[in-house]
Formats: C-alpha cells, structure tokens, sequence
C-alpha cells in the first residue's frame, strides 16, 4: 500500500464538521432550498434524496406517461433508468464528434409528435448551446402543437454559462445531484430548480405523498458515511481503500448500475435529511472557492499534458468542469502508469447506454460517438487541494 490521491474527493473542511454537529440549525432543508435556487438564478428549489428521484418526480409532476423523453447516449445511467421507471420511453442521442455532449442536429431529427420531454446534459460542466437547443423546441411545439418540455441536467455543471448565461436559466427546470462525487455535495442528496410556480408546487407535493419521512436513524447513518468519507479519500489511506477497490469488495458501495437492469437504490424514495441540508448550506458557502479551484486545475492539467498523446475537447467559455476528461487509446496503461506515480486518474461514465443489455430493446440505430468515449474516457483528478 502507498500514498495514492484519489481521483475525487469532496472538499470537506472545519466548517462542514460545525454545520453537522449543528442540529439546532432551523428549516435547514427549506433554506438550503431557498439559497440553492437563488444561487443559480432561478425562484424555486425542490431537495430529493438523489438527483435521479428529481428527475422521477419531474416526469410524474408533468403527466408524462409512455411518452418519449430524449436524452444523450452517453451519460450516467440514472437518466434513462428514471425515464424508463417513470413510465416513459427513452430516445437516445449521440454526441457530436467535436464534443462530449448531444450533438444537436441529431437532437433535432430525434423529436417525433410522440416527444414530450429533452434532457439536456452538459457533461463535464462543458455547456451546450442552450439558445439553440430552445429555438428548435420552440418550432417543434408549433408544428406538433403541443408542450415539449427541456429540462437542463446540470449535474456535472454547476454554475456552466452559454454566452454569459447560467444554463440552469434556460428551460422549464434543472437537475442536480449532489453526493461526494459533484461540485458541492450534500454527503447524498439532488436538487430541482424551476421559476414554474406550477411545477415547484407539485413537486412538493409529490414528495410529501410519495417519500418515506425517516428519522434519527438515517441522521446517524449519513453521519458514520460523513465520518467513513473523511478517513477513506485521505490520500494516505486511499491506497488500501483503492486496493480493496479493485479486488471488487467495495462494490456494493461504489458500483451504481448493473449492465443487465434497470433500478433505483433502495433509499430513492426516502425523504431528504436536515443533516444533509445542512452539509449542502455549508458547501453552497464554498461553491465560488470550489468551482474557480477545479477549473484552473483542469487547465493545469490541460496545459502540462498537450505535448503527451491524449485528447482534450476544446475549453468553451462557461465551462466549470466537474471532471478533467480526456480520450486516450490505451487506458489501462495510462491508469497504471499514474497509480505507479501516486496518482488515480478515474474511468469516467465507461459505458454507452443503448449498448448496455438492459437498454438493448431501446437501440435502433449507431452510436458510434458515443461508443468510442465510453472506451477510452480517462478523468484527471481536478478537484481543489
């Protein structure tokens, strides 16, 4: 075993510990709401256990059933398996050759009279032309003469810009997810944001009638993982943990998806805890720190690596990258090399979902973009230290 920095880690600091132990805190979850939406610029906030269980909510809210809801090729799995969940039919997109994200002239010729919903990811925290992606919309619905509702996914990008603008403006809501692995975290937990009174009211209504109220017990729960959190990413203990890690025994607490189901984790429908608003007022607190620290580090990275055979996309002005991610053709060697030199790099979203066997019957056609990424996707750690 040997000192090994992790390929992310949650920034977790004194005032993180002062905001757990804080139990007299009142209407944490309210306030974290509340400053959670005015942060990025929207009128409401809605928190859930995971960002996926918004999304459920979102296409329950809005009456979609056995509709088509579009989404990327490649993009965490907890997309589509919300939109198959719920009820509705995911169609996929494949990325654009010159990016990671939709490419948007396919986005385009995916929309049938059967849509009723896009999810547009900005992976990476690289932002897609929102502007663009609403004018298409916007001529859909007249000649289809119905409601299509957008749904910014800006899990991977919190506070990403398109022309000066946060993407989390545009749209009829916004995604986010928040456990350890995202920009600020919350230890578990997602967040809704709308300026649809509308839609915030049905989603607080929805979760009150349909999430598990829990008490103490999941408090003390989220507690002991707090604590595990900050003994486990320590760099000096990292090493054992990652070589547990590789043996497979950390599995059923780290491996999220399985290639032949489509499912949610067992507390999806538990109802938010106070401990973790609490934790997520305190990193809202941190967020322009955190955010300005990872992009100049995926820079760094960037610069120090533009001589060596890898590929990075093009910087977008308005990019906050959750994730330093770049492509190469043999990606054992290069993880093998930088654990030798202390140094994890991680295998970011290794799958391209039509491919996976449980969304098998939902391929109709190539997506060879998308295929190619998830083959040879590698993430340099960029998170502040």
């Amino acid at each position: 075993m040997f000192k090994l920095i992790p390929r992310l880690k949650p920034n977790y600091t004194f005032s993180d510990w002062l905001a757990v132990f804080n139990i007299f805190q009142k209407k944490s979850i309210e306030c974290y709401e509340k400053e959670f939406s005015e942060k990025f610029e929207n009128e409401y906030g809605v928190m859930f256990q995971h960002g996926r269980t918004g999304l459920y909510a979102l296409l329950k809210v809005w009456g979609l059933d056995k509709d088509e809801v579009i989404c990327p090729a490649y993009t965490c799995v907890v997309v589509p398996n919300a939109i198959v969940l719920s009820g509705n039919v995911p169609v996929f997109v494949d990325c654009a050759k010159d990016s990671f994200n939709m490419d948007i002239d396919l986005l385009e010729k995916a929309i049938t009279e059967k849509t009723r919903a896009v999810i547009v990811t900005h992976i990476f925290g690289y932002p897609m032309d929102v502007i663009q992606v609403q004018d298409i919309i916007k001529s859909v619905e007249k000649k289809h003469g119905h409601k299509i509702y957008v749904i910014q996914d800006a899990a991977h990008s919190y506070g990403a810009k398109w022309n000066g603008e946060l993407v989390s403006k545009f749209g009829d809501a916004s995604i986010f997810g928040s456990n350890i692995s995202k920009v600020i975290n919350s230890i578990f937990g997602g967040m809704v944001i709308t300026n649809s009174k509308e839609t915030f009211e049905a989603l607080i209504s929805w979760r009150d009638k349909n999430t598990i109220k829990v008490g103490m017990i999941k408090s003390l729960k989220r507690f002991v993982y707090f604590i595990a959190v900050n003994i486990a990413f320590n760099s000096f203990v990292y090493g054992f943990v990652n070589w547990l890690e590789r043996l497979g025994a950390l599995d059923q607490f780290v491996k999220y998806f399985e290639e032949d189901k489509i499912y949610f984790p067992n507390d999806w429908d538990s109802f938010p805890s106070k401990i973790e608003a609490r934790v997520g007022r305190n990193q809202l607190k941190k967020y322009d720190y955190l955010i300005t620290q990872r992009v100049n580090s995926a820079k760094k990275w960037i610069q120090e690596l533009q001589d060596k055979d890898v590929i990075f996309k093009d910087d977008i002005d308005g990019s906050t990258y959750s994730h330093c991610v770049a492509l190469v053709e043999d990606r054992d060697k290069w993880l093998e090399a930088y654990r030798i030199k202390g140094i994890q790099l991680g295998i970011i979203i290794e799958y391209a979902i039509p491919y996976m066997k449980a969304y098998e019957k939902y391929r109709t056609k190539d997506f060879s973009i998308s295929l190619e990424y998830s083959k040879k996707t590698i993430n340099f750690p960029n998170w502040p230290r």
